[in-house]
């Protein structure tokens, strides 16, 4: 009588199932439990665990070392549902070495659809995961490269403030949400005094370090997250804020800086109003007006600027935008 092709002999597929190259484990449905019936060799090979070491127990044993593993919940929820699903674990030999394994979980029904067990197939696939992480470390050390050198880029290498390229690409981000918002901003040009006459006396080494001194006192003045400080060129220097707290408030704040700036006490004797460097101190604050660019701020606060050197040095100029007036030069008080 001729054999039935549809049907396998047990001899044949448990012959099958000890040559197959992956791991494969059948676990029957307890209450609580899913206890281990069945491993192959290749599962003996990949984790170090006789099939007389691991009949009994439930499969979680592989992973006891790492239970907080995102893939894990992937296995509960299929489990729960009765479903199968596919995962990658890390999980440990019986040496404890680690190793990733891919595995195949399928639920097994009988004839009245009720779950009897589940047929777990394993891989090792600890070299293409390892290969994969390597990869990802590569791609993230080339973006963290990529904003170093961003960074660098956006920065002047004597006083590590941003440079005039960053300043104005954050200048017209700036304004445009004050714009907005409808709220006020200020922008201060400050300038040290007499600095061409100091190079030229001290030269410029003591130059570059009075420069950096200047560029350290206006960083720590104005080292809120709001605030952007950049080296606008030279001797020059550029504060934009938000003026959360008050126009009086942030003029209080720049006469405080130009006191700290005195206060360093850095020899000038080229300079006509003082023993020390001074700064001198440009504001134009306002809401932005719709239809302006930000130029008209930089521009208004430059002006101011040079008119407090005019006017004697060491001191600040305002200028001021009001709703629907022009703009108003003031001393600031």
């Amino acid at each position: 009588m001729p054999q039935d092709t549809n049907t396998i002999s047990p001899e044949l597929l448990a012959e099958a199932l000890k040559a197959s190259v992956d791991g494969i484990v059948i676990a029957e449905c307890g209450e609580n439990d899913f206890p281990i019936i069945f491993v192959n060799p290749a599962f003996e090979r990949m984790t170090g665990y006789s099939a007389e070491e691991v009949i009994g127990k439930d499969c979680r044993f592989l992973n006891q070392r790492d239970r907080d593993q995102q893939e894990l919940d992937v296995l509960r929820k299929a489990i729960q549902a009765q479903e199968s699903c596919l995962v990658t674990l890390l999980n440990h030999k019986k040496s404890g070495e680690p190793f990733w394994n891919e595995l195949s979980l399928s639920p097994v029904f009988d004839g009245n659809g009720k779950l009897t067990h589940y047929i777990g197939v394993q891989k090792d696939v600890t070299e293409r995961v390892e290969k994969e992480q390597n990869i990802e470390e590569r791609h993230q050390s080339l973006l963290s490269k990529k904003d170093e050198l961003e960074e660098l880029a956006n920065r002047d290498p004597l006083t590590g403030l941003h440079n005039r390229r960053y300043f104005e690409q954050e200048l017209s981000r700036l304004w445009a949400i004050h714009q907005r918002l409808d709220a006020i901003m200020a922008v201060a040009f400050i300038d040290i005094d007499s600095f061409k006459l100091y190079n030229d006396h001290y030269g410029h080494l003591e130059g570059d370090k009075a420069l950096k001194a200047v560029a350290d006192k206006i960083s720590e003045s104005f080292s809120r997250k709001a605030d952007l400080v950049a080296r606008f060129g030279g001797e020059e220097f550029v504060v934009v804020a938000t003026l959360e707290n008050g126009v009086d408030c942030f003029l209080q704040h720049l006469e405080r800086l130009r006191q700290s700036i005195l206060d360093l006490k850095i020899e000038n004797k080229r300079s006509a109003v003082s023993d020390y460097i001074t700064i001198s101190t440009g504001v134009c604050y306002g809401v932005p007006p719709q239809g302006a660019s930000s130029s008209l701020f930089t521009r208004d606060a430059d002006v101011a600027m040079y008119q407090a050197k005019r006017t004697g040095r060491n001191r600040i100029e305002v200028v001021s935008y009001e709703p629907d007036e022009e703009a108003i030069l003031k001393p600031a008080s």
